[in-house]
């Protein structure tokens, strides 16, 4: 449902480049707030060459908008990992879809460029609306914070769908409504 999670198409970046907030180098994606570093050879990646630290210069945020259904549950799963170059050790981030929202921490702890640690991770939302803003969020506010890659949701259910009434109770209904108005009009007579 998303296109790009794994930030394949977009300009080369090289080793890294740092993106500001706004930015649309990446297909699909959108920088809302902070920066990021669209990560090239810099480190090895979950999926495919490239991948993501959500913190630039500072904590980022990336979001991407899709179709949703109101009512039906979706799954995102991606892949954690981070910057293991300079500190903090453990790098914290949220994502955000639908109105709720989940906090996931990466230990870099004996990781390197060469062994990020890659771990997937999911979570689950209810859509509120009939298209849905997906949102990674660094909590990590150091210019080497949380990697991600490898970005994908699925839809798991839809919700039922609303009655027909069956004709029989259509009749019935009908039915009432004409003796309560016969009813009223003896009343009045």
């Amino acid at each position: 449902m998303v296109q790009n999670g794994s930030f394949e198409n977009g300009a080369n970046p090289g080793l890294f480049q740092t993106l500001d907030a706004v930015s649309t180098v990446i297909t699909g994606w959108t920088v809302s707030q902070g920066s990021i570093d669209y990560i090239g050879a810099l480190w090895q990646a979950s999926n495919g060459s490239r991948s993501l630290d959500l913190s630039g210069g500072n904590a980022g945020r990336i979001q991407q908008t899709f179709n949703t259904t109101v009512g039906g549950t979706y799954r995102v799963t991606f892949d954690l990992a981070g910057n293991t170059f300079t500190s903090p050790t453990i790098k914290d981030m949220r994502v955000s879809a639908g109105g709720s929202s989940a906090d996931f921490s990466f230990n870099t702890t004996g990781k390197s460029s060469s062994n990020m640690g890659w771990l997937s991770k999911s979570w689950d939302f209810t859509a509120n609306s009939t298209t849905t803003t997906l949102e990674f969020i660094s909590l990590t506010n150091s210019f080497a914070g949380p990697a991600l890659d490898n970005v994908s949701v699925i839809a798991l259910s839809s919700p039922p769908p609303t009655p027909i009434p069956e004709p029989s109770s259509v009749l019935g209904l009908l039915s009432l409504g004409v003796l309560g108005i016969s009813s009223a009009l003896k009343r009045q007579s």
